[in-house]
């Protein structure tokens, strides 16, 4: 399975995954800078800068940082929302769950060379655009048929690599303007998923401050730019 994870990733950025790119581009200043930050994911966004967007309830304000240090470190702010409790089926039985106002904070790394190098892109925005951009039907063609003609006769492992791409083609990730070099949302249960690209830096907001996708959305774009206000200076 792994080997056709591989071959399939390959192919992708072969055949319709490139982008036009900066041939190399090096980490920008803010990128840089978020760096130097270390991982502070609780100095990265804070109470204070999630409160011009949004009103926290105070008495049950929560404040979380993950014990993890790193890229798979995190700092969460939660406080009630008021919203009813969600329905979930959960191992084959109904439950309710809370249904929290939520701001997560994580997920920062960076592209370096050698994964620009081992990708065969020329730059951090289309190895970005190569995780979370939505194929085109053209782009889905002509990556089944390269990947056709090299498992054309291993029919397991065909059907393996088909059925990859056509989840590859459900990506509900969108675009959006103006924050970044690039970024891309998407909505669930549990709120905004937004993931922004500045330099060689990315890094992930979970948001969900209103039971609308278009809100929670407004407001977690907002906290990116506070995150990238703090390198912009």
């Amino acid at each position: 399975m792994k080997n056709i994870i591989h071959l399939l990733f390959a192919i992708c950025i072969l055949s319709a995954c490139a982008g036009t790119g900066d041939n190399g581009q090096k980490s920008s200043a803010i990128s840089q800078c978020l760096e130097d930050k270390d991982y502070q994911y609780e100095t990265l966004l804070t109470k204070a800068d999630i409160a011009k967007y949004v009103t926290i309830d105070e008495a049950s304000f929560k404040k979380e940082i993950s014990p993890t240090k790193g890229k798979y470190g995190s700092c969460t702010y939660s406080w009630e929302s008021g919203r009813p409790k969600i329905e979930k089926a959960i191992a084959g039985r109904d439950v309710k769950l809370s249904d929290p106002n939520q701001v997560t904070i994580k997920l920062l790394d960076f592209y370096t060379d050698e994964d620009l190098e081992r990708n065969q892109q020329e730059s951090a925005i289309d190895l970005f655009d190569m995780g979370y951009k939505k194929l085109s039907q053209e782009e889905y063609n002509k990556i089944l048929a390269n990947i056709e003609k090299r498992l054309g006769d291993k029919p397991k492992d065909l059907a393996r690599a088909k059925k990859m791409m056509e989840s590859r083609m459900d990506f509900t990730y969108k675009p959006i303007e103006n924050l970044g070099d690039r970024a891309y949302w998407k909505w669930n249960d549990y709120g905004i998923e937004l993931i922004v690209l500045t330099g060689n830096a990315r890094f992930t907001i979970l948001s969900k401050t209103t039971g609308k996708p278009e809100t929670s959305l407004e407001h977690a774009v907002d906290f990116a730019k506070e995150v990238l206000a703090k390198c912009e200076g």
